[in-house]
Protein backbone atom coordinates (compact mmCIF):
# COMPACT_ATOMS: atom_id res chain seq x y z
CA UNK A 1 0.00 0.00 0.00
CA UNK A 2 0.74 3.47 -0.32
CA UNK A 3 1.26 4.31 3.26
CA UNK A 4 3.62 0.98 3.58
CA UNK A 5 5.96 2.75 0.83
CA UNK A 6 5.77 5.74 2.68
CA UNK A 7 6.98 4.48 6.02
CA UNK A 8 9.82 2.54 4.21
CA UNK A 9 11.06 5.68 2.69
CA UNK A 10 10.65 7.74 5.64
CA UNK A 11 12.75 5.38 7.07
CA UNK A 12 15.29 5.05 4.96
CA UNK A 13 15.94 9.02 4.99
CA UNK A 14 18.33 10.14 7.47
CA UNK A 15 17.06 11.67 10.85
CA UNK A 16 19.75 13.89 12.20
CA UNK A 17 20.02 17.58 10.42
CA UNK A 18 23.56 17.05 9.70
CA UNK A 19 23.00 14.06 7.67
CA UNK A 20 20.23 15.24 5.69
CA UNK A 21 22.54 18.43 4.91
CA UNK A 22 25.42 15.96 3.61
CA UNK A 23 22.84 13.90 1.63
CA UNK A 24 21.46 17.29 -0.03
CA UNK A 25 25.04 18.21 -0.74
CA UNK A 26 25.34 14.80 -2.18
CA UNK A 27 22.29 14.67 -4.09
CA UNK A 28 23.15 18.20 -5.87
CA UNK A 29 26.88 16.54 -6.97
CA UNK A 30 25.19 14.06 -8.54
CA UNK A 31 22.65 16.48 -10.13
CA UNK A 32 25.33 19.22 -11.24
CA UNK A 33 27.07 18.45 -14.21
CA UNK A 34 30.46 17.87 -13.22
CA UNK A 35 33.31 19.67 -14.59
CA UNK A 36 36.01 17.79 -16.80
CA UNK A 37 38.68 16.70 -14.70
CA UNK A 38 41.94 18.11 -15.03
CA UNK A 39 43.89 16.12 -18.11
CA UNK A 40 45.97 14.37 -16.13
CA UNK A 41 49.43 14.41 -17.92
CA UNK A 42 49.26 11.69 -20.18
CA UNK A 43 50.76 12.94 -23.17
CA UNK A 44 53.95 14.02 -21.17
CA UNK A 45 54.37 10.72 -19.76
CA UNK A 46 53.60 9.40 -23.27
CA UNK A 47 56.74 11.22 -24.34
CA UNK A 48 58.25 10.74 -21.87
CA UNK A 49 58.14 7.39 -21.81
CA UNK A 50 58.89 6.93 -25.71
CA UNK A 51 62.09 8.96 -25.34
CA UNK A 52 63.14 6.67 -22.20
CA UNK A 53 62.46 3.98 -24.73
CA UNK A 54 64.05 5.31 -27.72
CA UNK A 55 67.18 5.71 -25.47
CA UNK A 56 66.82 2.38 -24.00
CA UNK A 57 66.99 0.62 -28.05
CA UNK A 58 70.30 2.93 -28.48
CA UNK A 59 71.81 2.00 -25.52
CA UNK A 60 71.16 -1.83 -26.34
CA UNK A 61 72.63 -1.14 -29.29
CA UNK A 62 75.32 0.62 -28.81
CA UNK A 63 76.02 -2.14 -25.97
CA UNK A 64 75.87 -4.92 -28.95
CA UNK A 65 78.44 -2.99 -30.63
CA UNK A 66 80.28 -2.31 -27.78
CA UNK A 67 80.08 -6.75 -27.19
CA UNK A 68 80.76 -7.36 -30.71
CA UNK A 69 84.27 -4.58 -30.88
CA UNK A 70 85.30 -6.29 -27.44
CA UNK A 71 85.20 -9.49 -29.11
CA UNK A 72 87.37 -8.52 -32.36
CA UNK A 73 89.89 -7.07 -30.05
CA UNK A 74 90.08 -10.14 -28.11
CA UNK A 75 90.68 -11.80 -30.89
CA UNK A 76 93.02 -9.32 -32.37
CA UNK A 77 95.20 -9.62 -28.94
CA UNK A 78 95.22 -13.40 -28.66
CA UNK A 79 96.52 -13.52 -32.66
CA UNK A 80 99.15 -10.67 -31.12
CA UNK A 81 99.81 -12.65 -28.52
CA UNK A 82 100.40 -15.72 -30.29
CA UNK A 83 102.37 -14.04 -33.12
CA UNK A 84 104.82 -12.49 -30.30
CA UNK A 85 105.06 -15.55 -28.27
CA UNK A 86 106.48 -17.18 -32.15
CA UNK A 87 108.25 -14.17 -32.42
CA UNK A 88 110.54 -14.99 -29.37
CA UNK A 89 110.41 -17.88 -30.35
CA UNK A 90 112.01 -17.93 -33.64
CA UNK A 91 114.76 -15.09 -31.95
CA UNK A 92 115.75 -17.36 -29.44
CA UNK A 93 116.24 -19.90 -31.97
CA UNK A 94 117.95 -17.13 -33.99
CA UNK A 95 120.22 -16.33 -31.02
CA UNK A 96 121.29 -19.92 -30.17
CA UNK A 97 122.36 -20.82 -34.07
CA UNK A 98 124.00 -17.40 -33.87
CA UNK A 99 125.82 -18.77 -30.36
CA UNK A 100 126.68 -21.56 -31.91
CA UNK A 101 128.40 -20.38 -35.28
CA UNK A 102 130.43 -17.59 -33.45
CA UNK A 103 131.48 -20.72 -31.18
CA UNK A 104 132.38 -22.27 -34.37
CA UNK A 105 134.50 -19.38 -35.99
CA UNK A 106 136.31 -19.43 -32.41
CA UNK A 107 136.90 -22.92 -32.45
CA UNK A 108 138.51 -22.67 -36.26
CA UNK A 109 140.62 -19.35 -35.36
CA UNK A 110 141.90 -20.83 -31.97
CA UNK A 111 143.39 -23.67 -34.14
CA UNK A 112 144.67 -21.23 -36.65
CA UNK A 113 148.57 -20.54 -36.32
CA UNK A 114 148.42 -16.45 -34.78
CA UNK A 115 149.86 -15.45 -37.89
CA UNK A 116 147.13 -16.40 -40.17
CA UNK A 117 144.57 -15.62 -37.44
CA UNK A 118 145.53 -12.25 -36.99
CA UNK A 119 145.70 -11.17 -40.74
CA UNK A 120 141.99 -12.76 -40.82
CA UNK A 121 141.10 -10.69 -37.79
CA UNK A 122 142.17 -7.61 -39.09
CA UNK A 123 140.01 -7.62 -42.38
CA UNK A 124 136.67 -8.60 -40.51
CA UNK A 125 134.90 -6.29 -38.42
CA UNK A 126 135.72 -4.73 -35.42
CA UNK A 127 132.72 -6.21 -33.44
CA UNK A 128 133.00 -9.54 -35.00
CA UNK A 129 136.96 -10.02 -33.80
CA UNK A 130 136.25 -8.55 -30.64
CA UNK A 131 133.45 -12.02 -30.14
CA UNK A 132 135.97 -13.65 -31.81
CA UNK A 133 138.83 -12.93 -29.20
CA UNK A 134 136.52 -12.77 -26.37
CA UNK A 135 135.59 -16.55 -27.07
CA UNK A 136 139.32 -17.66 -26.94
CA UNK A 137 141.48 -18.29 -24.05
CA UNK A 138 143.61 -15.58 -23.31
CA UNK A 139 147.27 -16.96 -24.10
CA UNK A 140 145.72 -17.87 -28.07
CA UNK A 141 144.07 -14.48 -28.35
CA UNK A 142 147.36 -12.39 -26.94
CA UNK A 143 149.63 -14.78 -28.70
CA UNK A 144 147.17 -13.49 -32.24
CA UNK A 145 146.97 -9.91 -31.12
CA UNK A 146 150.78 -9.71 -31.55
CA UNK A 147 150.38 -10.42 -34.90
CA UNK A 148 147.69 -7.68 -35.38
CA UNK A 149 148.71 -4.21 -36.40
CA UNK A 150 149.65 -2.08 -33.27
CA UNK A 151 146.30 -0.02 -33.70
CA UNK A 152 144.13 -2.25 -34.41
CA UNK A 153 145.68 -4.37 -31.90
CA UNK A 154 144.64 -1.16 -29.59
CA UNK A 155 141.16 -0.78 -30.95
CA UNK A 156 140.34 -4.54 -30.28
CA UNK A 157 141.98 -4.45 -26.61
CA UNK A 158 139.55 -1.57 -25.82
CA UNK A 159 136.72 -2.95 -27.28
CA UNK A 160 137.17 -6.18 -25.40
CA UNK A 161 137.63 -4.03 -22.14
CA UNK A 162 134.20 -1.99 -23.16
CA UNK A 163 132.56 -5.07 -24.01
CA UNK A 164 129.71 -5.35 -22.09
CA UNK A 165 128.18 -9.30 -22.59
CA UNK A 166 131.09 -11.37 -22.92
CA UNK A 167 130.91 -14.67 -25.24
CA UNK A 168 130.43 -17.25 -23.02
Amino acid sequence: TLEERFAQVKESLPTSPATLTTSKAHAEEKEAPKKPAPKPKVEEDSMTRDLLKSKQVELNRREQELSRLQATIDGKLAKLQALEKRLKSMLNKAKETQDKKMKHLVDVYSNMKGKQAAQVLESLDEKISVKILAGMRGRKAGEILTYVRPDKAARLSEALTNMQLPFE
